[in-house]
């Protein structure tokens, strides 16, 4: 069975996405998680990951290493605490990357 979309974190973030028909995998951190995300991987078997933003933060270095394949894409909602500004410093910082110019926050 390919599973296109997958969500990944604690048993509140993966339940709520359940309910709406996304198979999830409950973990307790990011040990668990990265175990996980690099199962899919190998197996190929999904092209979507959903994480919290909380769960992104601590995988930061590896989501680096695990962007140079085509899949998975990491799709970063907000967790239950609320938006923690991760994902739109990640993409000002790739934008800067990409057109050569280091973008200012304001």
């Amino acid at each position: 069975m390919t599973m296109s979309i997958v969500v990944i974190g604690d048993e509140f973030f993966v339940t709520g996405y359940r309910l709406a028909g996304v198979p999830g995998f409950i973990v307790r951190d990011e040990v668990e998680a990265r175990k996980k995300i690099e199962e899919l991987i190998k197996e190929g078997k999904c092209k979507i990951v959903i994480i919290s933003e909380g769960m992104a933060i601590k995988l930061r270095k590896d989501r680096e290493e695990w962007r140079e394949k085509v899949y998975p894409i990491f799709a970063i909602i907000p967790g239950l605490e609320g938006p923690k500004g991760e994902r739109l410093n990640e993409l000002y910082s790739l934008v800067s990357q990409a057109v050569g110019v280091k973008l200012k926050l304001e």
